[in-house]
């Protein structure tokens, strides 16, 4: 999944009840395990002036990359920060890993040879699944679409929420990512 569409689904799952006020906690959790990537993006894109297609076929799969990569997608890490969190009190570190760990749950079925170690550091084995969020060839079409769909009706849903103002702000800031996002899909890739 896109990085917005965590964003969104992190808010509506699990942004209610006790964990409501932590909007800015499960926000940055659902962000951190695309963190790396953005900084791969920076380095490559911005540092080195590779072009679009060698960083995505390409250096993307770097080993060193790929290393950093999984570190920020193992869900024993976040489970392991989870619990230190619940054993501290802090609902809100434990509201951050949760949404983590839910962005991890949701890129597992979604992710074919782009696919991250989700058991790191006990296996660096990767579920190649049939399903892309992104490759046509497999499916990534009709995932694009309900992705679309679902991200612009949870930020919606965000954005209607009274209280705490935050995920107001989080549902209209997401959907003005998203729509940036697709513009420069369509500038970058069409």
């Amino acid at each position: 999944m896109n990085t917005p569409a965590h964003v969104v689904l992190g808010g509506v799952v699990l942004g209610h009840g006790a964990w409501r006020r932590h909007w800015l906690a499960i926000s940055g959790g659902a962000l951190a395990p695309d963190a790396p990537m953005l900084l791969f993006y920076l380095v490559e894109r911005l540092g080195r002036g590779a072009p679009e297609r060698r960083i995505w076929s390409e250096l993307y799969f770097d080993p060193g990359w790929q290393g950093l990569f999984d570190v920020f997608n193992s869900l024993p890490l976040f489970a392991l920060l989870a619990l230190v969190a619940w054993r501290l009190g802090s609902s809100a570190a434990l509201a951050f890993f949760a949404a983590a760990a839910l962005h991890c749950l949701t890129d597992l079925p979604l992710h074919r040879e782009d696919a991250h170690a989700h058991l790191l550091p006990f296996s660096d084995w990767r579920f190649v699944s049939p399903v892309s969020y992104w490759d046509p060839r497999h499916g990534g079409r009709l995932f694009v679409a309900l992705e679309l769909l679902g991200t612009l009706a949870g930020a919606l849903v965000l954005a209607r929420r009274d209280e705490p103002r935050g995920w107001r702000a989080v549902g209209l800031v997401t959907l003005a990512c998203y729509l940036g996002f697709i513009a420069f899909a369509v500038i970058v890739w069409l």
